[in-house]
This record gives C-alpha cells, sequence and structure tokens, in this order.
C-alpha cells in the first residue's frame, strides 16, 4: 500500500451508505476484544476511568516479536479490506491472525488463532461462525524487528478499505537499543483462557525473581500462547541485563508499582497492582527497554 501519508486526511472517513462508522483500532496485547469491539472483562482495569493505552508508537526491542491486537468495526453487510502500510516497506516483519472467539458463560474470549494473508477481505455476518450482534473482526497482528535492525522510528499502520474509503490508524514502532537474546527460556506455562491476560506475565516474573518452577508446557497455537511468549522474551531481556535476578527490576520498576523494591520479602507475598488492569505490566516492558539506552 502507498497510502500512508493520506491519514491525516482520511482518517475516520468511511462510512457506508447508511451512515455507521468503519472503525480499525490498534489494542497491546494485554486487551484481548470481544465481538462487540469490547474489551473483555477479565481484562478491564478495577479502578473507575482507566481505559486501554492508546497504542501510536510502541517500543520494540531488536531480535523480538510482539503481538497486537487490531480490531476491526464493520457495518453490517459492507464488504472491508484490511492493509498493513509501511514505510520503509518491509522493514518489520509481520504475520496476521484471525480471532477465534470462544464462548465462556455469558461472554466471548477470543483465543483460537487462524492464519491469515494481506490483504484480508471479509464482512459481517461471518459465513462461517455467525454471532448475534456481532460488530467487529478482532485479528493478531505479530510483529517482528530483525536483530540488526536500525534504531529509528517507521510507520506500521493499519489500513481499511470500505466503500471506497480508507479508514488508517496511525501508528509507528520505534525501534529501540535494546536486543533480546537468542535463547527464550521456558518459564511459566499457559494461563486459563477465563484469567485476565496478565496472568502469564505475572507468573514469567515470579519464576525469574523468585525461583518458581515453570507450569506445564505452553501449545502454540492461541490468543494465550503469544501473550506467554512476550512475557518470557521480557524476562530473557532482564536477565541479560541485571544480576542477580531482580537488582535493577525490583527497586527500579516494581517498588514504583506496587510498594516493594525486596526481592525476598516480594517474592514471600507478591503483590501486582490489580486495580489498574494487565497493561500496568507494559510499564514494566517499558522500563526494561529503558535499561539499554
Amino acid at each position: 500500500m502507498r497510502v500512508a501519508g493520506l491519514w491525516p486526511l482520511l482518517l475516520g472517513l468511511g462510512t457506508s451508505a447508511f451512515g455507521q462508522l468503519a472503525e480499525v483500532r490498534v489494542y497491546s496485547a494485554l486487551q484481548r476484544i470481544d465481538p462487540t469491539g469490547r474489551v473483555i472483562s477479565a481484562d478491564r482495569a478495577r479502578r473507575a476511568g482507566v481505559g486501554p493505552r492508546e497504542i501510536l508508537s510502541p517500543g520494540l526491542a531488536r531480535n523480538s516479536r510482539t503481538a497486537f491486537h487490531v480490531a476491526v468495526t464493520d457495518p453490517a453487510d459492507t464488504e472491508f479490506t484490511l492493509y498493513i502500510g509501511q514505510n520503509p516497506e518491509g522493514f518489520l516483519g509481520v504475520e496476521m491472525y484471525k480471532e477465534i472467539f470462544v464462548r465462556r458463560d455469558a461472554e466471548w474470549v477470543p483465543d483460537g488463532l487462524e492464519p491469515v494473508e494481506l490483504p484480508y477481505t471479509g464482512r459481517l455476518p461471518e459465513a462461517t461462525r455467525p454471532i448475534a450482534g456481532q460488530t467487529t473482526v478482532v485479528f493478531l497482528m505479530d510483529v517482528s524487528v530483525p536483530p540488526d535492525a536500525d534504531v529509528r522510528r517507521t510507520k506500521l499502520e493499519p489500513e481499511l478499505l470500505v466503500n471506497g474509503q480508507w479508514v488508517i490508524y496511525p501508528m509507528e514502532v520505534r525501534v529501540v537499543a535494546a536486543v533480546i537474546p537468542e535463547r527464550i527460556e521456558s518459564g511459566a506455562g499457559l494461563a486459563g483462557m477465563d484469567q485476565p491476560s496478565d496472568s502469564a506475565p505475572r507468573a514469567a516474573l515470579r519464576s525469574y525473581l523468585c525461583g518458581s518452577p515453570p507450569g506445564d508446557p505452553a501449545a502454540r497455537g492461541s490468543v494465550r500462547w503469544f501473550l506467554l511468549r512476550d512475557a518470557l522474551q521480557d524476562v530473557a531481556l532482564a536477565r541479560s541485563l541485571e544480576s542477580p535476578p531482580g537488582a535493577r527490576l525490583l527497586p527500579e520498576i516494581l517498588q514504583k508499582l506496587t510498594g516493594e523494591g525486596d526481592r525476598k520479602k516480594w517474592c514471600a507475598a507478591p503483590v501486582f497492582p490489580e486495580e489498574v488492569g494487565p497493561e500496568w505490566y507494559l510499564r514494566v516492558r517499558d522500563a526494561l527497554l529503558r535499561m539499554v539506552e
């Protein structure tokens, strides 16, 4: 696609003949989205007024892979086509998966994954997996950064074509100096589908900081696997930056979040800032990346 420079003019223009708005949004992997475009209950903040982080310029380490959710809201019976625009073209690796919803009690949870090729064309309602009231199709966008990539900013924009009009999410990636080690530890096991999305990061931190045993091996093929992979990648970076485990991580990061900077005390009674929701963990990741600046 060669339309990335047009987003200021085109953002928000995609509407159906009936005036309904088409939309494309990007969320962190810690905010799973349901078929109506809302964050599922397990991943919402408990504190009023705390919403999802706006993903506009995420920092990514070199030699990393990072998952995001791309939510496409589309009027019924209206065809849409999803592209991912890059500038420079092909600077980052991008793999796309359509998220498959699973019914859990009163809500739908995205958990299964189906690889898709770009550009992807679809419409609602879906013929193969119809869901009553569905307004949103969700994709997992897996972004990889080469180990020798330049430290720079690069455009990575989901672009939606609806009724001949473009709706573009203005996003760029900041490639930072940190480099993820080649060896990623096995660490914690896969979290349950009904658990909050930060369950895997919590378990990975406990395993790293406290020496707790890893969980059951995680089979690839679900949204939860990508959550675990990204957390274990962070742990591998932390291990390469500090010794012993937690020497810098606990005093400089977790103390600000939880008030506890002593590793033994924290391991005896791990505390996490649950009231702000799973995206508290993004502050840990950001701080790890800043350690290398």
